[in-house]
């Protein structure tokens, strides 16, 4: 009777556990780095992200002395950019592979506060088929490409010259060739949002729409890339008090490319962009003068350029990032809307930073960078809503950075 029973109990229990040579469908892997950045600033100046984001150095604000209070250095270190993700590799999904990708570090933004917080930075499944790969979730935007991506020392990656973003869409590639790829995007906003329309692109019931062909060689990369976005301000009229349906329209195109010479590695891009604030660029939206009540908005144009040359040796790594960016006035006559823009007030701003980077290993390396930029603040602003009559003031950025990457 007892062997009846313990027959029985083992027959149960193998039915319970699943069969020793069945294997789990899913591969995981975590990675990331543990990051820290020692900066100072020689002067007072418009950051993001706790001071990791470098945008422009501050204009003069005098105090009763005639004192320029802004006229003072600051320093900061931090390791909250540390950040982790976990790539999952999971089973064939309608003839697809199967990836799943989550990201975050603790750059959350609080106002007012220094302290840090969690973060997403990206959470997306991906399906790749033969010639199409289908992306839904959140991920780079379609002009932060990260085929060329500038090599920084500092978190900015070239921003206000570079775009940086990340946003919720649905992305769709297409393989045309051996080397040409068309993609689609359709996006919403997250944490990147335009300045003073928190909620401007949910109540708009338009996505971001944008188009973008990809052409890569062995050594060669290049890409062009056009977007469009409409946005709803306000539900209600600031000059009416009355229902609005107003939209704010914005556009962007952009040339970028990659060559990898040997010995070093050139990357460039030139942007012409017009009310694109959510992508942490000069520029915005300004109120269209014209006769009526009601507010009506016009995008603020942009153009923006930048150059990276940087070295491929395998333990000393130089680099220089050179980055230029204008003001080209609002579509419409217009004036200024406080709220609207970033450096809405700045004609034109230039960056030269040199690097040096030590790779101590290829997943663990120290770098030293000199951030020198000018912006040309104006005092006024012509019936464009282009600053006039400017005067440029300087910041000195000395960052000292190692990365542990696993």
């Amino acid at each position: 009777m007892k062997k009846i029973l313990f027959t029985l109990v083992l027959a149960v229990i193998s039915s319970l556990v699943p069969a020793q040579e069945e294997t789990k469908p899913f591969k995981v892997e975590i990675h990331g780095f543990v990051g820290v950045n020692a900066y100072m600033d020689t002067r007072q100046s418009y950051t993001a992200r706790n001071g990791n984001i470098y945008l422009f150095p501050k204009p003069a604000s005098l105090d009763e002395a005639n004192n320029d209070i802004n006229d003072n250095a600051s320093y900061d270190i931090d390791a909250a950019f540390s950040r982790f993700n976990i790539g999952i590799s999971g089973p064939d999904m309608f003839g697809a592979k199967s990836f799943a990708f989550i990201e975050g570090d603790f750059l959350g933004d609080k106002s007012g506060s220094k302290d840090v917080y969690f973060r997403l930075r990206h959470a997306f499944v991906r399906l790749n088929w033969n010639k199409t790969s289908l992306l839904v979730g959140q991920s780079w935007h379609a002009l932060f490409l990260t085929e060329t991506v500038p090599g920084t020392v500092n978190l900015s990656c070239g921003t206000p010259y570079h775009p940086l973003n990340r946003q919720p869409m649905i992305r769709v590639g297409q393989q045309l060739n051996d080397k040409l790829e068309a993609v689609a995007f359709l996006m919403a906003q997250n944490d990147f949002v335009d300045k003073g329309m928190v909620t401007a692109a949910e109540n708009s019931l338009r996505p971001e729409a944008a188009l973008q062909l990809k052409y890569r060689s062995k050594a060669f990369f290049a890409a062009a890339t056009g977007g469009l976005k409409a946005l709803r301000p306000a539900l209600v009229d600031p000059n009416t008090n009355i229902e609005s349906k107003e939209l704010a329209k914005g556009h962007y195109f952009a040339g970028s490319l990659k060559n990898d010479f040997g010995p070093i590695t050139l990357k460039a891009e030139a942007l012409y962009t017009a009310g694109m604030t959510n992508l942490v660029m000069l520029g915005g939206f300004a109120e269209k003068a014209n006769d009526s009540p009601e507010r009506e908005y016009t995008a603020i144009k942009n153009f923006s350029t930048w150059a990276n040359i940087e070295s491929n040796t395998k333990k000393i790594r130089p680099g220089v990032l050179v980055g230029y960016t204008q003001n080209l006035g609002s579509i419409d006559k217009s004036v200024p809307l406080n709220g609207f823009t970033i450096g809405g007030d700045i004609a034109n701003m230039y960056s030269i930073i040199p690097r040096l980077k030590y790779m101590a290993t290829p997943k663990i390396w120290f770098g030293l960078e000199w951030m020198y930029v000018v912006a040309a603040y104006g005092s006024s602003y012509d019936e464009y809503s282009q600053p006039i009559n400017t005067t440029d003031y300087t910041n000195n950025r000395i960052t000292a950075s190692m990365r542990y990457t696993f």
